[in-house]
Order: C-alpha cells, then structure tokens, then sequence
C-alpha cells in the first residue's frame, strides 16, 4: 500500500507554493521525496501572466525533464483582519469591479494558465496529475455573520472557487484519453491565528466542531498525486469536517 501513495522523485509544480496553503503543500511534499517547484511572485512567477508561466514551465521541463503534477493553490483570500483587504470585504452592493476582476484573474484565470501550460507536456508523456484548489465557499454560501460588522466575505472569492469546478470538469475531460488527470480539493477553513471567538464560532458550523489544523490537507493532495487516485478525475475530493454535508 506505501508504493501506491509514493511520490518520490516526482516533479511537482505549486503555485502560490509561498502562500499559507501553498508552502504547506510545498513543503509536504518535499517530506515525502517529490521535487516541488514553486510559482509565486516572490520565485519571478507571476502566475496571472501566461508568458510568465509559459516560461517558468519550459524552465521546469529544462531543469527536470518532465511534470507529474500540478497543483494550483494560488489564490487572493485575506483574513478580515488584514491590512491592505478593505475593499475585498465590502458590501456587494459596494464592490469593486476592478477588485473582483484581480481576484478572479489569481483565483481562476492563474489555474487555467497553469494548465494549459503543462497540458502538453503531461498528454505528451500521457501521465500527470492536476489539482485545482477550490474551497467549501464555492459550493456554500458564506456566513457573513462570523465577520465584523460591515464585512462580507468576498463575492469574487466565491465566485472563482465555484468557477474552479468547471475548469477542473473541461479540463478532466480534455485530458482523459492521454491518461492525465484533473481533480479538484475542495477545503474548509484553516486556523490562521484567527481571533479565538471567530475560530469558535466557525467550528460550530462543521461535524467536527473545529476549524482545519495546518497540515491536514497534505495527505489529500498526496493522494491525488499518487497512483492511489489512478481511476480518479473529473471529481472534487472534499475535505471540510462535513460543513457542506449539512
């Protein structure tokens, strides 16, 4: 059963791997022996950009020869909290458009990018494995009521995670007669420090009573990574301590 979850020495593309999430999947995955490279503005990659991307990819195949894997977790999600976020938690009546269309070009368009630039490579070699990041706020509504008041959580958000089921369908379907595979993780929220109240208040809404500890979605997105998904796509694994069961 330990080779069927094994992903050593396979190259393994992150992006947003400097981010929360990102760097904890980037990092996991470098425990278990696969190569992760990561695509974040702070390594040149702007991963909005497509000839960014293109370019970055090309530098991989150069470096390794190959893509297994590719795992999309880029995304513009602030903690209420946060400073520079005012506008990413107005009143949708009030939202910007320009606010929105940043955070779905990072959220949505950033994954298609990624994709379509390992596509080729992965339907050459046929094998490879993508896994878009979507969250329980694409399939829920948000309970602004955790919020401060006047704060809402972000329509753009919502919006681009729920559009994350699409790409990953099209893209499974595309890819499907070249043995790649594309699925989506689809994840609830994380303690990140928050106020204790809030953290609280946001584990009465799951089975479990708690928010997410970092580390509890590696073994998901090594699961589907490995060949223990190999009849696995076009599917969103979720993992929310049943939130959106109820």
């Amino acid at each position: 059963m330990s080779n069927l979850f094994d992903v050593k020495d396979r190259v393994v593309i992150v992006t947003g791997g400097s981010g929360f999430l990102g760097a904890q999947f980037r990092s996991s995955l470098e425990k278990a022996g696969a190569v992760a490279e990561n695509f974040d503005i702070d390594t040149g990659v702007n991963t909005t950009d497509e000839k960014s991307v293109q370019a970055a990819v090309a530098l991989v195949l150069k470096k390794h020869g190959r893509i297994d894997g590719l795992v999309t977790s880029a995304a513009a999600n602030p903690k209420a909290d946060e400073e520079g976020s005012k506008e990413q938690w107005m009143p949708y009546s009030d939202f910007p458009a320009d606010i929105f269309r940043k955070e779905v070009d990072i959220n949505l368009t950033g994954s298609f990018l990624a994709a379509k630039a390992v596509s080729k490579p992965m339907t050459e070699a046929r094998r490879g494995s993508i896994i878009f990041i979507s969250s329980d706020q694409g399939v829920i509504g948000p309970a602004n009521f955790l919020y401060p008041e006047g704060k809402f959580k972000s329509i753009a958000y919502g919006a681009s995670k729920a559009g994350i089921f699409g790409l990953m369908r099209f893209f499974a379907a595309y890819l499907g007669p070249f043995n790649v595979r594309a699925n989506a993780l689809v994840p609830g929220g994380m303690f990140r420090q928050h106020d204790p109240e809030f953290a609280a208040k946001n584990g009465k809404l799951n089975m479990l009573g708690r928010m997410s500890n970092p580390g509890e979605y590696d073994g998901a997105v090594q699961f589907l990574l490995s060949d223990a998904s190999s009849y696995m796509t076009g599917s969103s694994l979720t993992v929310d301590a049943g939130r959106t069961a109820w």
